[in-house]
């Protein structure tokens, strides 16, 4: 005879598993450190082409501007503005990276602990047959 609570939480996993399958269980693969760090790295990189972008077109479409800004504040002041910008948005920029990253982390760990408290109640109903233990 089918068990009707068994069905359930299969169907339950079953739409889980499609649902979810390559947020959350790709996170298995991962220590939180190195999830994080690699989420990290890819927005230090994401940051710094973008910066070269805008930098790059700035001078494109304000070709003499630039000239002018260079000649009445100096090439060493431009250059140590740039930096500090750069530096100031990259920390910005990495902070709210970390922020989000870890909160994916910590989501997609939860839903994986949901599902294996699924998996390890329907592993007891077959055990023991659907059958409640004494």
């Amino acid at each position: 005879m089918l068990n009707a609570e068994k069905i359930r939480l299969m169907t339950d996993l079953a739409i889980y598993e499609k649902k979810n399958d390559e947020k959350v269980f790709k996170i298995n693969d991962y220590y939180k450190g190195d999830y994080i760090s690699g989420h990290l790295i890819w927005a230090f990189i994401r940051y710094s082409l973008c910066f070269a972008f805008m930098l790059v077109a700035a001078f494109f479409l304000d070709f003499a501007g630039i000239f002018q800004l260079l000649n009445r504040e100096g090439t060493g002041e431009v250059i140590e503005k740039l930096i500090m910008f750069y530096f100031g948005g990259l920390l910005i920029y990495l902070f709210v990276a970390y922020r989000v990253s870890a909160s994916r982390y910590k989501k997609a760990k939860r839903g994986v602990l949901l599902y294996a408290t699924k998996l390890k109640r329907l592993g007891r109903k077959y055990s023991t047959g659907g059958r409640k233990r004494p």
